[in-house]
């Protein structure tokens, strides 16, 4: 039986390379490290109010974990998401040159109701298959856009706190130990800790949640969506069917426009039409989502309140009370 479990965790090791060839840390020793990473970036602690001149949380066992400097590029052009072998020229290219559809101008004075709103979007929902597509999955999209450095990505959804690439792929990476039988020992029992790192990588993800502004426009006579930000959300398994749900980073919508602009999304009604991720997060928004959160005075997500905090139902039924309330308050203001 030690055999086998010595033979189950070499492959464990050798898998692990062989995935991530680039990232050094593998240690090997009683409890060994990889290697020594910096510290993470500085600012402020998380959540909402998080602010510059703290440094952000680690998670235990960080030091093992090296991550290779990879810098910003914020002011590298965009460029188009896909694969050259994919790109099809006899469809209508042309929604993939990066236009990006700017919204109509609106003064701050013919705002007169705003409502800020966090929805969730499930990819395994029938309605969001396309954001898993192999030839455009939008979830590789927001990955390195965060951590490759090309857009500046954030603690939190206010927005005020940035973080590095390296950052997030330490924050989000796992300490594995493993026991295997020590180098040059024939006893079976004569074993030894050995620890790797596993990075999160973006075929992991499965669900987003948006930061949403539903603006009344006063000159045009129209309640419409505007998205401000995005996140990726890590689902945690604890064990004992409890998972956590963590947003290592969010984005603003309008920096990543650009890129969404170039890259093609499939069209599951013609295929001599392809859309761009803009035109079809922004412009037809035409995802299926969930509410989790309005905003209200205590701040809190509908499934952390005390009515709901055990109900995932009534979670629901509220978050479906909610938009029937929008469509009734946009449904008064006007006589027939």
């Amino acid at each position: 039986m030690k055999k086998i479990l010595i033979v189950l965790a070499l492959c464990s090791v050798a898998t692990a390379k062989a995935q991530f060839p680039g990232f050094p840390g593998f240690g090997e020793g009683s409890g060994g490290s990889g290697g020594s990473a910096p510290a993470a970036g500085s600012g402020s602690g998380a959540g909402s109010g998080a602010g510059a001149g703290g440094s952000a949380p680690a998670p235990v066992g960080s030091a093992d974990i090296v991550i290779p400097e990879i810098g910003t590029h914020y002011d590298d052009p965009a460029k188009a998401h896909y694969e050259p072998e994919y790109v099809n020229q006899d469809t209508n290219i042309q929604n993939m040159q990066g236009i990006v559809i700017s919204r109509p101008y609106l003064r701050n004075e013919d705002i007169k109701y705003r409502k800020r709103v966090w929805r969730v979007i499930d990819t395994r929902q029938k309605m969001n298959k396309c954001w898993v597509w192999p030839r455009q999955p939008v979830r590789q999209i927001f990955w390195d856009l965060a951590t490759k450095g090309l857009v500046k990505a954030y603690r939190t959804d206010s927005f005020n706190f940035v973080i590095t690439p390296e950052d997030i792929l330490r924050l989000t990476a796992d300490i594995k130990t493993v026991s295997k039988q020590r180098e040059g020992s024939e006893d079976p029992d004569d074993l030894v800790d050995s620890t790797f790192p596993v990075y999160f990588t973006w075929e992991e993800i499965n669900k987003f949640e948006i930061m949403e502004d539903w603006v009344f426009d006063y000159k045009h006579g129209e309640l419409k969506p505007i998205i401000i930000g995005i996140a990726p959300i890590r689902e945690i398994d604890k064990g004992g069917g409890l998972v956590v749900q963590s947003k290592p980073y969010w984005l603003k919508m309008d920096d990543c426009r650009p890129t969404l602009a170039k890259s093609e999304v499939f069209n599951r009604t013609n295929d001599a039409m392809r859309l761009n991720w803009d035109q079809y997060m922004n412009l037809h928004r035409m995802f299926d989502s969930y509410i989790v959160k309005t905003s209200e005075w205590n701040d809190q997500y509908i499934y952390d309140q005390p009515d709901y905090k055990q109900n995932g139902l009534a979670a629901l039924l509220r978050a479906e009370e909610f938009k029937n309330t929008m469509f009734i308050w946009e449904h008064d203001l006007w006589e027939y």
